[in-house]
C-alpha cells in the first residue's frame, strides 16, 4: 500500500532560506499486516490469540460507540 506524506526533512533543511522553505510530497510503501506463522507455514498459537483478541477489542468498541451514542 502506498501513501502520500508531507517531506517534513526538506522543510527542515531548507526553512531558514531567504525565498522560503521548499514544500515537497513523497509517496512512501506501508508494509503488509502478515499473520505470524511456523515454518511449515501454520498461522502460530499466539498468532490466532493475538488476532482474536484484537477483533474482540475492536467489536467492543464498535459496540461501546452504539450504545454510548
Amino acid at each position: 500500500m502506498r501513501f502520500v506524506k508531507f517531506d517534513l526533512d526538506t522543510y527542515i533543511r531548507t526553512k531558514d532560506m531567504s525565498g522560503g522553505a521548499i514544500y515537497t510530497v513523497v509517496e512512501d510503501d506501508l508494509p503488509e499486516l502478515e499473520m505470524i506463522t511456523d515454518e511449515q507455514g501454520h498461522p502460530t498459537r499466539g498468532g490466532l490469540i493475538g488476532y482474536a483478541l484484537a477483533y474482540a477489542l475492536m467489536a467492543g468498541f464498535v459496540g461501546a460507540m452504539f450504545y454510548i451514542l
